[in-house]
């Protein structure tokens, strides 16, 4: 929270010298146009995904080799979360899947299964709401720490990495992450499956994009937002592993692809 000062502060201290220095129009005018600026630069960083202003994130390997990570959102999900299983392990894909607390505490044994498969399992917060992007420190600090507790119930391991819905962060939930000492991951490829109905789109948007290194985002499971139905990601996701395996790719786990250690 402390780095957003060094945007509040000097902003707050330009208004007040235009306002105070000045009458009329141009004043006001000149005034809204540094909020306008501060807002800017303070929210910028909030909707980019990959950005490292309110909490370091990783989306990539730091030494690119022909590696890729396969991750998986919203989950786990009864009816297709096992699905999703079945095909990573028929490719021989390890993956890792960023979970829902509430969608852990229903279907704890499907987090153990994705755990005893070898694919890592991470926080994603405990109910993936809207509301989440203006939490503050405490409440912040609550959603992710009952999401570590149900994925320690299920598998007896607290995860070290960390994607915040939609991959918005707020300085607050910065300062939360460093806090409690997460690795917050974003991606560089996505299939829009969330809301794609048709699978050689999915497919398509991912191959075309994914390069060396990078962090490729899809859904096995659904919240609030988006289609409930993930029948299409089910069918892009086999394609899109034989057709980048196709370029050279070599398919790793998150963990070993950002070096990092997934658990506490």
């Amino acid at each position: 929270m402390l780095k957003s000062m060094v945007v509040k502060i000097p902003a707050l201290v330009a208004v007040v010298a235009i306002l105070t220095s000045a009458r009329g129009p141009w004043a006001w005018a000149s005034a809204g146009l540094v909020v306008s600026v501060a807002a800017f630069a303070l929210l910028w960083p909030v909707f980019d995904v990959n950005s490292s202003v309110w909490a370091p994130t990783r989306s990539r390997a730091r030494h690119p080799g022909p590696l890729v990570a396969l991750t998986f959102d919203d989950g786990p999900d009864a009816d297709f979360t096992p699905r999703v299983l079945e095909i990573l392990e028929a490719k021989r894909v390890p993956a890792a899947f960023f979970v829902v607390g509430e969608h852990v505490r229903a279907h704890p044994e499907l987090v153990e299964r994705i755990a005893s498969a070898g694919h890592v399992v991470a926080n994603h917060t405990d109910r993936h709401a809207t509301w989440f992007h203006f939490l503050l420190w405490g409440g912040a600090r609550r959603e992710l720490a009952a999401c570590d507790a149900a994925i320690h119930a299920a598998i007896g391991k607290v995860p070290r990495l960390f994607r915040s819905p939609q991959g918005f962060k707020n300085p607050a939930l910065g300062d939360v992450l460093r806090a409690m000492g997460f690795v917050t991951v974003g991606w560089r490829v996505r299939g829009l499956d969330a809301i794609e109905r048709d699978a050689d789109k999915i497919v398509r948007r991912i191959v075309s994009a994914t390069g060396p290194g990078d962090v490729v985002q899809m859904h096995d499971g659904s919240t609030s937002f988006g289609l409930r139905d993930r029948r299409a990601m089910l069918d892009a996701l086999p394609r899109v592993i034989d057709c980048l395996r196709d370029v050279g790719l070599e398919f790793v786990r998150l963990d070993r692809l950002l070096d990092v250690d997934p658990y506490r």
